[in-house]
């Protein structure tokens, strides 16, 4: 009877060993999985949205005010002289006394404005270009909110923006510095310009969005897309 009560003794604190040894593997298991996750998402900022873009040469940059005024003034009369638009003579009077100017400066005026449309349009891909290895990429990055769609009292889809007032009172940010977030069970928040961490899946979609403001809407474009599994108050 003592040997059978002595084999159940220590069989008892076998299975106990067992349990506990496997608890433990279980806990580093568990451990190991919520690390890898954590290190999987990456802590951005809004200057990571920013790809290397190849520097070009604008000459428009060497311009003064004065001089980028007056080639202003002579690209708009021109452009409606060669849409056959009858120029009054002081509209002449304000076309020679830029050209005047340009000339005496010696700038080019033929050779810059042959470049307006080539240069506008690198500054346009300039601010739409986008950082490819942050596509399909979970990130967690902070902003303010501009809400688009509401279910109730909670905000499910917004512009997440770098600063206060921005698309609003301020002018609005490159294509690559606004992300359209989408977010399903959706969070209350004050107001515009809530502070907020957003963490999610974000993926490289240029799109419009509609802001809706107090005067009508506008359309916004953002070169970013992230759909939401957490949103928190900054």
């Amino acid at each position: 009877m003592k040997n059978k009560a002595r084999k159940r003794s220590t069989f008892g604190r076998c299975m106990s060993l067992n349990t506990l040894a496997l608890s433990i593997v279980l806990i580093c298991l568990a451990s190991i999985f919520s690390a890898s996750a954590a290190a999987q998402i990456q802590k951005i900022t809004w200057k990571d949205l920013e790809p290397h873009v190849e520097i070009y040469n604008d000459p428009f940059l060497k311009l003064t005010p004065d001089q980028k005024f007056d080639l202003t003034i002579v690209a708009r009369i021109r452009q409606l002289q060669s849409e056959g638009v009858d120029i009054s003579s002081e509209k002449l009077a304000h076309l020679n006394a830029a050209s005047k100017r340009l000339e005496q400066d010696q700038i080019d005026i033929d050779g810059l404005l042959a470049l307006l449309g080539e240069i506008a349009a690198k500054r346009k891909n300039a601010m739409e270009s986008v950082n490819q290895n942050l596509n399909e990429q979970r990130v967690r990055i902070a902003g303010y909110v501009l809400p688009l769609e509401m279910d109730g009292l909670k905000v499910t889809e917004l512009l997440l923006v770098p600063y206060v007032g921005a698309c609003i009172h301020e002018p609005v940010p490159p294509a690559n510095q606004i992300v359209l977030v989408k977010f399903a069970q959706g969070i209350e928040v004050d107001g515009p310009f809530t502070p907020v961490w957003v963490q999610g899946k974000m993926t490289t979609q240029i799109g419009t969005s509609k802001l809706h403001l107090v005067d009508g809407t506008s359309d916004i474009p953002s070169s970013y897309t992230l759909n939401a599994d957490t949103i928190e108050r900054y």
